[in-house]
């Protein structure tokens, strides 16, 4: 072998060796963004759940007319509005757009239930009168359910995909 030959092989050698590591740098980062992004869907979703279910119990014996009562509902959706929030403001990596982008749609029509729901709340609370609230509830709430059900599945979807990586 030339010493040319030898020269050139090297070269290639060193540029090849420097493109792996590079390759494997900019997959690691990718890694920790997609490690990241999983961690704060299932948190922000599983918080929502906890949330959820306070709220729920909240409804069950919620008073526009108790001052204590009412403000415990009415931080329990800020919470959620929050959490809802949050969601939305998630960057995925492209290996993770496709569900961010269900994720994101869902998020937002939950926020905006909850939003109705605050509304509705806040004005009974205003008028010592729930009769809005009463009577729009039901609707409201089985829409943010379907929502709501829908973002506990992907959040399971993107944990799955996490793992099955």
């Amino acid at each position: 072998m030339t010493r040319k030959n030898l020269l050139n092989r090297s070269i290639v050698f060193m540029i090849t060796a420097m493109l792996m590591f590079v390759l494997a740098g900019c997959s690691a980062g990718q890694n920790q963004q997609n490690e990241e992004y999983v961690n704060s869907v299932k948190t922000l979703v599983n918080d929502s759940v906890n949330s959820t279910r306070d709220l729920k119990e909240q409804d069950e014996t919620f008073n526009c007319h108790n001052e204590t009562v009412s403000k415990e509902y009415i931080h329990s959706l800020d919470t959620l509005s929050e959490l809802y929030q949050n969601l939305i403001k998630l960057n995925a990596t492209a290996d993770f757009d496709d569900l961010d982008k269900e994720l994101n749609s869902e998020a937002a029509l939950a926020l905006s239930d909850i939003s109705e729901i605050k509304s509705l709340v806040s004005y009974a609370v205003e008028q010592e009168d729930d009769t809005l609230f009463q009577r729009d509830k039901n609707k409201i709430f089985d829409d943010y359910h379907t929502h709501y059900n829908r973002l506990t599945e992907l959040s399971s979807e993107v944990q799955t995909r996490w793992r099955n990586a």
